[in-house]
């Protein structure tokens, strides 16, 4: 399996490098990170990362940044790729922002900052696993269906010529 992305927005720098680096200690081997420092910003990599056929899995963002609010990010995001796991990762997000997250956005977690490293990267860890079965699973199910497809055609072919 190729590399899946990890894509992480924020609008502070400093909160960027920290949750990279500690997102490629751990997930560097089987991820790729990337950064954002605004929702526009990350639309905008998301979308190329998706035309190069790649698969993004996990979506780590802030609330309050300029511009578009995280929750809001979250429910463009939804609707371009609604299987990637969502995170809101916030200081200073209010109930209401996360209720809009879970209701519209597909939010997966919402992680207070700061963030305890170890938590976050086992929630990662679990919701990844449960990402690619779902994506396992999706692909069995396709397989299945294309093979019942080729029987009723098989089917229909033999009932045709009286056999």
């Amino acid at each position: 399996m190729n590399k899946g992305y990890i894509i992480c927005v924020d609008d502070e720098v400093s909160v960027l490098e920290t949750l990279q680096e500690q997102l490629h200690n751990e997930f560097g081997k089987t991820h790729e990170i990337e950064t954002a420092r605004s929702a526009e910003e990350a639309i905008a990599l998301l979308d190329e990362i998706q035309a190069s056929g790649y698969v993004i899995e996990v979506i780590i963002t802030d609330q309050v940044m300029p511009g578009m609010k995280g929750a809001d990010f979250l429910e463009s995001v939804h609707k371009r790729s609604p299987d990637s796991i969502k995170i809101l990762l916030t200081g200073q997000a209010g109930l209401d922002s996360a209720i809009h997250a879970i209701n519209f956005g597909g939010l997966s977690r919402y992680v207070e900052k700061p963030w305890n490293i170890e938590d976050l990267t086992k929630d990662i860890r679990s919701l990844i696993e449960k990402f690619r079965q779902n994506l396992e699973n999706q692909h069995l199910v396709n397989e299945l269906n294309r093979r019942i497809k080729d029987l009723e055609e098989e089917n229909r072919k033999l009932q045709q010529t009286g056999e």
